[in-house]
C-alpha cells in the first residue's frame, strides 16, 4: 500500500480541510515529518490508519470520539479521505463521522465510500457503501489486519518496542493478533469447559449411585436375606444386583400367597354385602311411602286457600276489562284542572301588560321632546374630530425622534462594549494556549498508567471473586453438614417407627394363630403360647409419610454434596488464576492498596485530559467569538452613522409640524378628553331615545298576546267539562254490570298481569300435585300390602368385620407388590447408573489427557499455541539479525531464550541478545536505549518480511516510524539512516517522525506541520 493523497477535515488539530499530496515528494521515497510537540505529526498517521481501518494508530488512539477537531465549526463534519495505490491499482476511501449539531438531538452526517479509480472514472467495488462491507473489502485488498498493519507498516510511538522487551505473555498477545493463533488457545479453553462439565457429570452419577443405595436401605424392609448382608458391608454394584434379584424372587412368591388370602376374604364380604343392599332397598321404599301419605294430608288441608286464589283471579280479569274507562276519567279531570290554572295566570299577566303599556307611552313622549338636544351633541363631536389627525401626526413624529436619539446612543455604547470584549478575548486566547501546552506535557504517559491500572483491576477483581467463592464454599459446606444431620435424624425416626410397625404386625398375626392350624408364614401347626402385647399402633400412612420425608432430605443432601464439590473446584481455579497473575493471596492488601493509588493517579490524569479538552473547546469558542465580534464591530459602526443621520432628518420634520398647531389646543391628550366627553353625551341621548321606542312596541305587543290567550283557554275548559261528565256516566254503568257494588271493591280487585299469572299458576300447580300424589299413594298401598321393615343392625356389624378383614388382606398384598416394584426399579436404576459411570470415566480421562497436552502441562511450561508462536518468532529473529548485524557492527544477534519464566508462567517467547564481543547471551532488556531502538526496528522489519513471505498477496510498500531516533549516537544514527535508505531503494516509501536535526538534514524531503497562533495546524512539503 502506497499513499497518494490524504485529505483531513476537522480532524485532530486540523480545523479546516488539510490536503497532503504525497506526489509532491516526487522520487524521494524517504522523508521526515517535522513539527513542534502537539502540532499534529502523529495525527497524519492517525488519518491514514483511520481511513483504512476506522481507528487511529496505536492502542491508545482507537477511540474515534477523540479524533474530531476542537477547533472545527458546528457545520463541518469530521472526515478523512485517502487515495492510495496497491497491486498497480488506485483506490479512494472516505470515512465521515456523524456528530450532533447545535439545536439538534441526534447525530447526522455519517458517510462511507470506497471506489477504484480507473482513468478518470470511479467504480464502486462493494455492493453497498456500508462500513462493514468497506472494512471487509479493504482488509482483503491490503492483506493485513489492523493489528498487523500497526506492527509492520504503521509503527506508533513507543509501541513497536513491545515485541522486543515485553514478557512472554505480552509477546503471546502480540503474536496472537498478528498470526491469528488464538484458535489454539480457544481449543484449550473449550477442552477446559468440557473437562469441568465431564467432572461434574461424573460426580452427579456417583452421587446418584449412592442415593440409590441409601433408598434401598430406607425403602425395602430388613430381613434375613442376601441383600441385607450385602448392604451391611461395602459392596460393588454387581453384588447389590444379586441381592436385589434374590429379593425380587422372594416377593413374587409372597404375592401369590397374599392373593389367595385376599380372594377368599373378598368373596365372603361380597355375599353379605348383596343381601344387605336388598334389605336396605325395601326399608327405603317403605319410608318413602309414609312420606307421601303425610304430604297428601297436608295438601287436603290447603285446598280452601287455593280455591279462593281462583276466585281472586276471575275478579281481576273483570276489573282489568273496565280499567281503560276509569283511566280516561282521571286523565280528563287532570287536564281540566291544568287549563283552569293556566287561565288564571294569563289573566294576571294581561293586567300587568296593560300597566306596562301606559308607562311606556309616557316615556316615549318625554324622549321625543329631546330631538334638538341630540342634534347639537352630534354636531359638537364632528367639529372636534376635524383636529384629531394633525395631533396624531405630531405625536408619532415626536416618538420617532425620541427613539432615534436613544438608538444612536445605544449604538455608541455597543461599539465601546465590543472594543473592550475584543481586548479581553485576545488575552484569554493567549492564556489558554499556554495552559494547553502545560496539560499536553503532563498527560503524555497516561496510557502506560492505564495499562498498569487494568492489570491491577484484574487482580483485585479476581481477589474479590476468590473471597466471594471461598465464603460461598464455606456456607455450602455448613449447609451440607446441617442437611446430613437432618437426614440422619429423619432416618433414625423412620427406622424406629418401622420397627414398631413390624412388631405390631407380628403381634397381630400371633394373636390370630389357632392350635392345630398351619401358620401362614412358616406353616407350622404347633404354636408356642406367648403373651403378645402390641405397642402403640402405627398407621401405615404415617409410616409412608416418614419414608417420603427421608427421601426428600436424602435428595437435598445429595444436591448439597454436588454443590460443595463444584464450589471447591471453582475456588481452586481462582487460586490458579491468581498464581498466573503473579498475585499471592497473602499480598492481597498490598495489591488493593496499590490499585487504589493507581486509580487515583489515573483519575487525576483523566481530569487533566478533561481539562485539556475543555481548554481546547474554550479556545475554539473564543476564536470563533473573536471573529464574530470583529464582524459585529463593523456593523455597529455603520449603524451608528445611519442612526445619527436619521435623527437630524426627523427632528427637522417635527419642528415644521409644531408650527401648524392652534394656540387654544396645545396637547393631544386635551383634545382626546374633550372628544371622549362629547361622544359619551351623544351616545347617551341616542340610546335613551332608542330604548323608549323599543319599550313601547314590546308593551303593546304583550297586551294583545295575553288577550288572545285568555280567550282560547276559556273555550278549552268548557269543552273538557262536557267530556268528563259523559265519561263518568259510562264508567259507572259498566262497573255495576261487571258485578262491583262500589268503586272500592273495583279498586281492590285490580291486579297486574304478573300477579294474575301467579294466581293462575299457583292454583293449577296445586290441582296437579294433589291429583298425582293421590294416584301414587293408592298404587303403592296395594304393592306394599303385608310388607314390614327389616332390622339391619346385626347385618351392618357383620359387614364391617368382613370389610376390615378384606382391606387388611388387600393392604398386605399391595405392600408386597410395592416392595417387588421398588426392588425391580432399584435394580434397573443401578444398572443404568453403572453404565453411565463407566462411560463418563472413560470420556473424562480422554478429555484430561488432551487438555493437559494443549495447555502446556510439561517440564518447559509450553502450550500448543505457544509452541506455534515460537516457530514464528524464530523466523522473525532470523530475518531481524540480517539488519541488526550491520547496525551493531556484527556485535549483536537476537535469539530465542530457553529460560523459564518466574511465578510458574509459561515460557518460550523470551528474547536474548548474543554479544559476539563477550561470547555470552543476556536479556535484551540489558541493552542501552539506542541499542534497543535498533533491535526493535530490525525486529519490526523482520516481522514484515515474515508476514510478507507467509501471505504472498501482501505487499509492504510503505512504512511509517514514530520517534525513537533521539536515543542514538551519531554513528548509530547514520547506520539507521543507511538502513532506511536501503529500504526505500527497494521501492518502499519511508516516513519518519523525529525532532533530531541530523536526521532532518539527512532526509531529502520534509513534511512540515506548523501550529498556528490560533491553536490549529497546517502542513506543507519541502523537497531539497
Amino acid at each position: 500500500m502506497k499513499p497518494i493523497k490524504l485529505t483531513m477535515r476537522a480532524f485532530g488539530p486540523y480545523k479546516n480541510e488539510e490536503v497532503i499530496d504525497f506526489t509532491e515528494l516526487k522520487d524521494n521515497r524517504l522523508f521526515v515529518i517535522s513539527g513542534s510537540t502537539g502540532a499534529g505529526k502523529t495525527t497524519i498517521f492517525d488519518g491514514i490508519c483511520f481511513a483504512l481501518y476506522g481507528y487511529g494508530s496505536g492502542q491508545d488512539r482507537k477511540d474515534t470520539k477523540m479524533l474530531r477537531s476542537d477547533f472545527a465549526e458546528e457545520s463541518v463534519h469530521t472526515a478523512v479521505e485517502l487515495v492510495f495505490e496497491i497491486h498497480n491499482k488506485t483506490y479512494r476511501v472516505l470515512r465521515q463521522l456523524s456528530h450532533v449539531k447545535a439545536g439538534r438531538k441526534t447525530a447526522t452526517g455519517e458517510k462511507y465510500e470506497l471506489f477504484e479509480i480507473q482513468d478518470t472514472q470511479e467504480l464502486p467495488i462493494v455492493e453497498r457503501q456500508r462500513v462493514t462491507d468497506i472494512n471487509q473489502k479493504l482488509e482483503e485488498i491490503i492483506g493485513l489486519t489492523y493489528d498487523q498493519f500497526n506492527q509492520i507498516v504503521m509503527l506508533p510511538q513507543g509501541e513497536f518496542r513491545k515485541l522486543l522487551t515485553s514478557q512472554s505473555d505480552n509477546k503471546e498477545a502480540i503474536l496472537r493478533k498478528i498470526f491469528k493463533t488464538n484458535r489454539y488457545g480457544e481449543m484449550a479453553q473449550k477442552l477446559e469447559e468440557k473437562k469441568k462439565k465431564a467432572d461434574l457429570e461424573l460426580q452427579k452419577a456417583r452421587a446418584l449411585k449412592g442415593s440409590i443405595v441409601e433408598q434401598i436401605i430406607g425403602l425395602l424392609p430388613k430381613r434375613d436375606s442376601l441383600l441385607t448382608a450385602v448392604l451391611e458391608k461395602e459392596s460393588n454394584i454387581h453384588q447389590i444386583q444379586k441381592g436385589l434379584a434374590d429379593e425380587i424372587h422372594y416377593y413374587q412368591q409372597k404375592i401369590k400367597e397374599d392373593e389367595q388370602i385376599h380372594s377368599k376374604a373378598y368373596s365372603e364380604y361380597n355375599e353379605k354385602y348383596e343381601l344387605f343392599v336388598k334389605n336396605k332397598a325395601l326399608n327405603d321404599r317403605i319410608d318413602e311411602f309414609d312420606r307421601k301419605v303425610n304430604k297428601l294430608n297436608e295438601l287436603e288441608q290447603q285446598k280452601p286457600l287455593y280455591e279462593q286464589m281462583n276466585k281472586d283471579y276471575e275478579a281481576s280479569i273483570r276489573a282489568n276489562q273496565i280499567e281503560p274507562l276509569n283511566k280516561q276519567c282521571h286523565e280528563l279531570n287532570d287536564e281540566k284542572r291544568l287549563q283552569q290554572a293556566r287561565l288564571s295566570n294569563v289573566k294576571e299577566q294581561l293586567l300587568q301588560a296593560q300597566r306596562d303599556l301606559e308607562a311606556a307611552k309616557q316615556l316615549y313622549e318625554k324622549e321625543l321632546a329631546k330631538q334638538d338636544e341630540r342634534d347639537a351633541a352630534i354636531q359638537h363631536v364632528m367639529e372636534l374630530q376635524k383636529y384629531l389627525p394633525l395631533y396624531e401626526q405630531i405625536e408619532k413624529q415626536t416618538q420617532l425622534v425620541q427613539a432615534l436619539s436613544k438608538e444612536a446612543k445605544n449604538a455608541q455604547s455597543n461599539l465601546e462594549l465590543v472594543d473592550r470584549q475584543l481586548s479581553e478575548q485576545r488575552e484569554q486566547i493567549e492564556q489558554l494556549n499556554q495552559q494547553i501546552e502545560r496539560l499536553e506535557t503532563k498527560t503524555e504517559k497516561i496510557n502506560e498508567t492505564k495499562d498498569e491500572q487494568r492489570h491491577l483491576q484484574e487482580v483485585v477483581q479476581t481477589f474479590t471473586k476468590y473471597n466471594e467463592q471461598l465464603a460461598t464454599s464455606n456456607n455450602l459446606q455448613a449447609h451440607f453438614d446441617i442437611v446430613s444431620k437432618e437426614y440422619e435424624e429423619a432416618k433414625r425416626i423412620y427406622e424406629q417407627e418401622e420397627k414398631k410397625w413390624l412388631g405390631n404386625q407380628a403381634a397381630i398375626l400371633a394373636a390370630k394363630l389357632v392350635q392345630g392350624e398351619p401358620c401362614p408364614v412358616c406353616g407350622s401347626t404347633e404354636h408356642q403360647t406367648l403373651l403378645h402385647q402390641t405397642e402403640n399402633l402405627i398407621d401405615e400412612q404415617e409410616l409412608d409419610r416418614l419414608q417420603g420425608k427421608v427421601r426428600q432430605i436424602e435428595q437435598k443432601k445429595n444436591e448439597a454434596y454436588v454443590q460443595v464439590n463444584t464450589s471447591s473446584i471453582q475456588v481452586k481455579q481462582l487460586e490458579e488464576t491468581l498464581t498466573t497473575l503473579q498475585a499471592p493471596i497473602h499480598e492481597q492488601a498490598q495489591f488493593i492498596q496499590k490499585c487504589h493509588e493507581v486509580d487515583s493517579l489515573v483519575q487525576q490524569l483523566q481530569n487533566d485530559l478533561e481539562k485539556l479538552s475543555q481548554c481546547k473547546k474554550q479556545l475554539k469558542q473564543l476564536v470563533i467569538t473573536s471573529e464574530q465580534l470583529a464582524d459585529k464591530r463593523k456593523q455597529l459602526e455603520q449603524i451608528k452613522l445611519e442612526k445619527n443621520e436619521q435623527f437630524v432628518k426627523q427632528q427637522t420634520i417635527l419642528d415644521q409640524q409644531r408650527l401648524a398647531i392652534p394656540s387654544d389646543l396645545q396637547q393631544l391628550a386635551q383634545l382626546q378628553q374633550a372628544l371622549h366627553l362629547a361622544e359619551q353625551t351623544k351616545q347617551t341621548l341616542i340610546q335613551q331615545w332608542e330604548h323608549a321606542q323599543k319599550q313601547l312596541q314590546t308593551a303593546d305587543k304583550l297586551v294583545a298576546t295575553n288577550e288572545e290567550a285568555a280567550k282560547q283557554i276559556t273555550q278549552q275548559v268548557e269543552q273538557l267539562e262536557e267530556k268528563l261528565i259523559s265519561a263518568k256516566e259510562e264508567f259507572l254503568t259498566k262497573m255495576k254490570a261487571a258485578g262491583f257494588e262500589s268503586y272500592e271493591l273495583f279498586q281492590s280487585a285490580k291486579r297486574t298481569e304478573q300477579e294474575q299469572q301467579q294466581l293462575q299458576n299457583n292454583f293449577l300447580e296445586f290441582t296437579k300435585a294433589l291429583h298425582s300424589l293421590t294416584t301414587q299413594v293408592a298404587e303403592e298401598r296395594t304393592q306394599l300390602k303385608g310388607m314390614v321393615k327389616v332390622d339391619l343392625t346385626v347385618a351392618q356389624e357383620q359387614l364391617d368385620q368382613l370389610k376390615e378383614v378384606y382391606e387388611k388382606a388387600l393392604q398386605t398384598l399391595n405392600l408386597s407388590k410395592d416392595y417387588e416394584r421398588q426392588a425391580i426399579r432399584f435394580s434397573e436404576n443401578l444398572e443404568s447408573v453403572a453404565e453411565e459411570i463407566n462411560k463418563l470415566e472413560e470420556k473424562s480421562n480422554q478429555i484430561i489427557d488432551l487438555y493437559n497436552l494443549l495447555r502446556g502441562q510439561n517440564s518447559k511450561k509450553i502450550s500448543f499455541e505457544r509452541y506455534v508462536q515460537m516457530g514464528y518468532l524464530e523466523q522473525i529473529t532470523e530475518a531481524a539479525n540480517i539488519r541488526l548485524r550491520n547496525l551493531s557492527n556484527g556485535q549483536y544477534y537476537l535469539q530465542c531464550s530457553d529460560r523459564q519464566e518466574s511465578h510458574g508462567r509459561q515460557s518460550g517467547l523470551s528474547l536474548d541478545v548474543y554479544d559476539t564481543y563477550t561470547g555470552q547471551s543476556r536479556d535484551v532488556k540489558s541493552l542501552s536505549g539506542g541499542e534497543k531502538f535498533n533491535a526493535s526496528l530490525c525486529l519490526a522489519l523482520g516481522m514484515a518480511d515474515v508476514i510478507q513471505s507467509f501471505q504472498g498477496s501482501v505487499r509492504i510498500d510503505t512504512m511509517f516510524i514514530d520517534e525513537g531516533f533521539g536515543s542514538l549516537d551519531e554513528e548509530s544514527l547514520m547506520k539507521a539512516i543507511d538502513t532506511l535508505i536501503d529500504l526505500q531503494k527497494s521501492g518502499r516509501m519511508i516516513g519518519v517522525i523525529s525532532h533530531v536535526n541530523e536526521l532532518k538534514a539527512a532526509m531529502p524531503a520534509i513534511l512540515n506541520v506548523e501550529k498556528l497562533k490560533e491553536g490549529y495546524s497546517r502542513t506543507s512539503i519541502t523537497v531539497k
